[in-house]
């Protein structure tokens, strides 16, 4: 039996077995995976820069009994700095730019063992729902070459969902994780904030994890990077008790609410609906308690206020990343929206930036009083399915064009980035044409380990690590 047929069907932690029963070495996996990327990535464009021959060296060198994920290849996106690498950021502005430090994520992941092989593909700075970065090209759906991956952790989901990789690290400031993860039929868990170390930006809005093939992989890899930061003065959770442990539990009864399209705010397209039907019916044999209930608040207002705040903190954003590569932003390196994000933000006045705040915070407190009743919230992760290649091409208006993206294309995932909830797409769909459709959980806040048991049940019951055997790209 060869390497693939021993590991095509396995998710990480099976193929971590392999390793801890000398079956199959580090270096032998690692090397399988970069022959995966060399093999499939011209295709899906979802790696940017590799780092092949670093990962062999430090694959040999593996020692695979120091932690449960020692000796497994990874890929980090490409918004956060690996030292040596670049950092791209998506952006022409950041071209040229090697980093000369690992960021707190990178030196968690590497601590556990993990061996990096490239980082991963993503719009602009991260501002879109799709991967579509003109300065390194678009990153494909592999279910469809002509559909987008999603975004903004577009890149890792492809090359997870395609085989390049067993798991890949992504982040999460409106819905970056859960996109890509709905887009690509990956799993995609974004923790609540506080679960790890913060963010100086986005107003706190931006998390990290990682997009997956299996519920347990995430949990694992979310005991890797849990706990605060250095010198942080918010506070965070307990890191104590290991969420791979969850996975193994059976929940209690849960009382899920299902909301649809936010009280008819907005429109979902009827395969979004389906998925949804699907996964209240499957919710029922499970013996959940579910009922059709939305929090209250004004879509329209939070949409505005939202994208008013994205605005200002993503001005900063290309500032510093200017500061950092010692480039000044300009219309001839930032792509149209970009730019216009940044001339805007320079003019916001900080009465709007903090008016539009509190309206968001005092949203999120309604939100959060709705989850005194109901454990878990249901919605779609996308208004329909994922957008075509190219499709956000032609934005250049900060407001409106993002107010449109909020509108009609993905109006559900921001509202966890808001209050701090944990929230995952789960891959429960696919369309009579083969394309995956994600199923949005939100949970309390600081309670992973109710949506990890939740999205294991559900894995169990209805399955998708076989489905990956649909994508084919060698003859597409």
């Amino acid at each position: 039996m060869n390497i693939e047929e021993r590991i095509r069907h396995q998710d990480a932690l099976s193929q971590k077995l392999l390793m801890d029963n000398g079956e199959l070495s580090s270096q032998e996996i690692t090397d399988y995976y970069i022959q995966k990327i060399k093999q499939y990535n011209s295709k899906l464009n979802a790696v940017v820069h590799t780092m092949f021959e670093d990962a062999s060296i430090t694959s040999e060198r593996a020692n695979t009994h120091t932690g449960t994920l020692a000796g497994l290849p990874f890929l980090m996106k490409d918004l956060n700095q690996v030292k040596e690498y670049p950092v791209s950021s998506g952006s022409k502005m950041m071209q040229g730019y090697i980093a000369n430090e690992d960021d707190i994520y990178v030196e968690r992941y590497k601590k556990a063992g993990l061996v990096f092989v490239g980082k991963t593909n993503t719009p602009e700075f991260g501002f879109l729902p799709t991967t579509d970065p003109r300065y390194l090209g678009p990153a494909r759906n592999p279910w469809s070459l002509s559909l987008s991956a999603g975004g903004s952790s577009g890149g890792s989901a492809a090359a997870v969902a395609s085989g390049m990789i067993p798991f890949a690290h992504g982040s999460d400031g409106g819905g970056s994780i859960r996109i890509p993860a709905s887009c690509c039929g990956v799993f995609g868990l974004k923790p609540s904030r506080g679960r790890g170390p913060y963010g100086i930006y986005m107003n706190d809005f931006a998390v990290s994890h990682a997009l997956t093939r299996s519920v347990r992989d995430s949990a694992a890899l979310l005991d890797v990077i849990k706990g605060k930061g250095v010198y942080e003065g918010y506070p965070s959770f307990g890191e104590d008790d290991l969420f791979l442990n969850e996975v193994y539990k059976q929940p209690r009864t849960l009382k899920v609410a299902i909301s649809p399209d936010w009280n008819h705010q907005v429109t979902i397209s009827e395969e979004n609906r389906a998925a949804l039907y699907n996964t209240v019916t499957l919710l029922k044999e499970l013996g959940h308690d579910v009922s059709y209930e939305t929090p209250e608040f004004d879509f329209f207002q939070f949409a505005k206020d939202f994208i008013t705040v994205w605005i200002g903190s993503g001005s900063v954003i290309i500032k510093h990343m200017g500061l950092l590569a010692g480039t000044i932003p300009g219309d001839e390196n930032l792509e149209p929206l970009s730019y216009d994000v940044y001339m805007k933000g320079m003019s916001l006045t900080a009465l709007e930036y903090e008016e539009a705040r509190v309206r968001l915070q005092l949203t999120g407190k309604k939100v959060l009083a709705f989850h005194e009743n109901y454990d878990i919230l249901v919605t779609p992760v996308l208004n329909g399915l994922p957008a075509e290649v190219g499709a956000f091409d032609n934005q250049k208006d900060a407001e409106e064009d993002m107010f449109d993206t909020m509108l009609n294309y993905v109006s559900f995932t921001q509202l966890a980035n808001v209050t701090g909830q944990p929230s995952m797409s789960v891959p429960l769909y696919w369309t009579e044409t083969n394309i995956p459709i994600g199923v949005q959980f939100t949970g309390r806040v600081g309670d992973e380990k109710k949506l990890f048991q939740l999205a294991a049940q559900l894995e169990g019951k209805q399955p998708w690590i076989h489905r990956y055997d649909e994508i084919d790209l060698m003859n597409t």
